[in-house]
């Protein structure tokens, strides 16, 4: 008599709410954000209302969180974007998302190479294609460890970049250019100004990935664990960028902190750091930001293995992606991960394209309206999905908060596809700009024919799709006791 093997999958009830926040809010990378988002902000758009804006995109993710995670707790899987569209608007455009949704969470992990590279080589020597491959290799060693190995890893770098960020704060508040502590960059009529669109782009980008959390909704604890991963990372971004990017004026003065942005000789953040702290500070903060964008490319790497993982599962990829390893990571989608970042790399390094100006800004900018793009469309899935009878929430969560999340987040998205040029760095009038939505355009395009494709072909693959979570006998919990992430 044939034995039939135990099957497999991810660790169900293996993350609390401490490791789900963990990858969510590393997954941001704050120290990156404070070193080239904020200053960037105000360099590109000369807004100094800009503490502002990262406050007013956090509520706007606030809106789409209600009803996101509300749906979350309804379609149980690691491809969460992908579930949530087939459960609102049907297994058709559930297909048609995927390749979208993995576009964009590719596009941002492997961008983020062209950062590291580039701080690294700029700090240490080398060339940045040598950095980058490095730490390509890490990334895909702890890729394929059991996800509860890298909370500890990522948690302590999370912790240090937490902390430094508040030190600069608190230095910056206790070191105020002229004497006192100026609040103009919290005034909203100088938020209100030509220039708004810029910052809405740039801070919009810098939250993407605290909704990760809900990619690990089969590995959760319980479905409030990611509620409150994911609500617990958007609010500690929020104050940490808001905080940075006032701590940055208050230090250099609001009518001084525009022409200091733009000035690479500043050396702003860090300059701060040195002149009113310790040198070594202002060198330690630069390694941070080093391994806070090592830390990210990490996070998203697991997501972006874990959705491989959903989509072969359900057969809409090969049944090979379905795969995972004794620790209960998901092998294959890693494997893919990791290849397609090592051919983008080589890429840009055979051809010496600029791995800030072009790989790092072109790249993040096809994630972020991906992302937003994913978001605004999830929203109304939801809207969808409980108006036909799912659920039991109440009118707030199935109606009214992910109403004026779409409205909000779609207000974002179109505000950054206008606003792409600063964003990318490009002049006003180029049309290689339209490259990055055109990129978005060409996913959804394959995601729409493959669709078709199942539906003509394989229709039993397509009544499977956004189903998650298998039978509660198909994979192993993990022994919980003494365990407390």
């Amino acid at each position: 008599m044939q034995i039939a093997s135990a099957p497999t999958g991810l660790i169900r009830k293996s993350l609390g709410t401490g490791a789900l926040l963990v990858f969510s809010a590393t997954a941001s990378s704050p120290m990156a954000v404070l070193a080239g988002a904020i200053v960037a902000t105000y360099a590109s758009t000369g807004v100094t209302g800009t503490p502002l804006g990262f406050l007013v995109i956090a509520a706007a993710l606030l809106f789409f969180s209600v009803g996101y995670l509300a749906m979350a707790r309804y379609v149980s899987s690691a491809g969460v974007f992908y579930a949530a569209l087939a459960a609102g608007f049907g297994r058709f455009w559930g297909v048609v998302a995927a390749p979208v949704v993995l576009l964009g969470y590719n596009a941002i992990q492997i961008c983020l190479y062209g950062l590291l590279g580039a701080v690294a080589s700029d700090s240490l020597g080398g060339t940045w294609w040598a950095w980058a491959l490095l730490a390509w290799a890490g990334v895909a060693l702890v890729g394929v460890l059991k996800a509860r190995i890298s909370v500890g890893l990522l948690g302590a770098v999370l912790a240090a970049e937490v902390a430094v960020i508040l030190l600069f704060v608190l230095i910056s508040f206790t070191h105020p250019a002229g004497g006192s502590v100026n609040f103009a960059p919290l005034d909203p009529g100088n938020l209100l100004v030509p220039g708004l669109g810029g910052v809405v782009a740039f801070c919009a980008a810098s939250f993407v990935g605290y909704e990760s959390a809900a990619v690990y909704s089969e590995e959760s604890r319980s479905p409030q664990a990611v509620s409150r991963a994911a609500y617990s990372a958007l609010i500690l971004l929020a104050v940490l960028y808001a905080l940075a990017a006032w701590a940055l004026a208050v230090a250099v003065g609001p009518d001084r902190v525009v022409e200091q942005s733009r000035d690479p000789n500043a050396g702003l953040p860090f300059s701060i750091l040195q002149a009113h702290a310790s040198p070594v500070l202002g060198s330690v903060a630069t390694i941070l930001v080093v391994t806070s964008v090592f830390a990210a490319m990490v996070s998203f790497h697991n997501s972006i293995a874990r959705y491989a993982f959903s989509l072969g599962r359900e057969r809409v990829l090969p049944a090979v992606f379905e795969r995972v390893g004794r620790g209960g990571a998901p092998i294959a989608g890693s494997a893919l991960q990791s290849g397609i970042a090592l051919a983008i790399i080589l890429v840009f390094a055979l051809t010496g394209a600029d791995p800030v100006a072009i790989m790092f800004s072109w790249l993040s900018g096809v994630a972020a309206i991906a992302v937003l793009l994913m978001m605004a469309a999830t929203s109304v899935a939801t809207i969808a999905f409980f108006r036909r009878g799912g659920g039991e929430e109440g009118a707030w969560q199935r109606t009214i908060a992910p109403s004026i999340g779409a409205a909000l987040v779609g207000a974002a998205l179109l505000t950054t596809l206008v606003n792409l040029s600063a964003v990318l760095g490009a002049p006003a009038g180029s049309a290689t700009k339209w490259l990055v939505p055109g990129a978005v355009a060409a996913a959804a395009a394959v995601g729409l024919v493959w669709a078709a494709v199942l539906a003509a072909t394989r229709p039993e693959v397509l009544e499977n799709v956004g189903q998650g979570q298998p039978r509660p006998l198909a994979v192993i919990e993990q022994d919980l006791v003494g365990r407390s992430l």
